[in-house]
């Protein structure tokens, strides 16, 4: 069957009313456009055909500006803030985030749904034209810094799909603060712990680390592979209290956990979110402070940080 943008377009903007696509038996509601782009068959239960979904809309607007996107997840009933039982609500939602009348943000989402639309009916680009960063994304990262042993270690999970046949390697790559705001980029330690190989490294600046990671088999495109690596600051030298995640590429969500020594507790810890180059370097606490559980642990979540904005959380030593 051959998908017209028109009939695609409907059949979105009627996905849009009512809870979107959290709408119970949305198995029911999904037209024969919106099937075939996004791999239903008739099999599919209600929660597949909404994974199905939220994947492909997940995977075509991984490149719109932020703006666009959340005109997009929103009135769609994707947006983890803004779930509403209405159209309505998520769009008077939306207006506020936008500072923007409800009118102005009707039409981008009807934007939003075109730019949509156009992902869906491209032509399947080459395999041999396919540009590095689009080779695979990160579905989860998800990151445990552990600040309570003789030097701190953060053991850095993730999950990578391949947005490409034939991905048999991985690049990894952290960036780190010097120790004090006028001190020298200090050094790492990392250990494979599973799931790659590490077949070469370098250092192309001074506070930056490249690894070149070999996967166990080549992945073909929508086939995921989780593998983890364990960094260490090597003993003796210090630590800025900071951890933020910058991504390079497309990815799905992001979880930190920090856990604390509980003889040496911070003072105060903030989030740090869509922040920009510069945000980060003076420690300056933020507004959303985060409160230590019972263990001094915090658990942070971020689900689909923007490419080049930082995520993570920071302190203020209590020494």
């Amino acid at each position: 069957m051959s998908v017209s943008p028109e009939q695609l377009m409907e059949e979105l903007r009627t996905l849009c009313r009512g809870r979107g696509v959290q709408t119970p038996g949305i198995d029911l509601h999904v037209g024969p456009a919106l099937r075939q782009v996004c791999g239903i068959v008739e099999t599919d239960g209600a929660e597949a055909v909404r994974t199905k979904l939220r994947d492909w809309v997940a995977n075509a607007t991984r490149g719109f500006p932020v703006e666009v996107r959340n005109a997009v997840l929103a009135p769609l009933g994707l947006h983890d803030e803004a779930q509403y039982r209405f159209l309505n609500e998520r769009i008077e939602w939306l207006a506020k985030q936008q500072d923007r009348g409800a009118r102005t943000v009707r039409r981008r989402m009807d934007a939003g749904l075109q730019r949509l639309v156009e992902v869906a009916l491209q032509p399947a680009p080459s395999t041999t034209h396919v540009a590095p960063s689009e080779l695979w994304h990160v579905k989860e990262f998800d990151a445990l810094l552990k600040l309570d042993g003789p030097t701190p270690a953060c053991t850095e999970r993730r999950t990578v799909v391949a947005d490409t046949d034939g991905v048999n390697e991985i690049a990894w790559s952290i960036t780190i603060p010097s120790p004090t705001p006028d001190g020298a980029p200090g050094d790492l330690d990392v250990e494979v712990l599973h799931g790659v190989e590490l077949i070469g490294h370098e250092r192309p600046s001074p506070r930056r680390f490249l690894m070149k990671l070999r996967l166990p088999r080549p992945l073909n495109a929508g086939q995921t592979h989780q593998f983890a690596l364990e960094v260490r600051v090597p003993r003796g030298q210090s630590m800025r209290p900071t951890y933020v995640f910058w991504p390079e590429r497309m990815c799905e969500s992001f979880r930190l956990r920090v856990r604390f020594d509980q003889d040496d507790l911070p003072a105060s810890v903030w989030r740090v979110e869509e922040a920009l180059a510069r945000d980060t370097d003076d420690l300056t606490p933020w507004p959303q402070t985060l409160p230590l559980d019972e263990i001094g642990e915090i658990d942070v979540q971020f689900p689909h940080p923007r490419q080049g904005r930082g995520y993570g959380v920071q302190w203020t030593p209590r020494w």
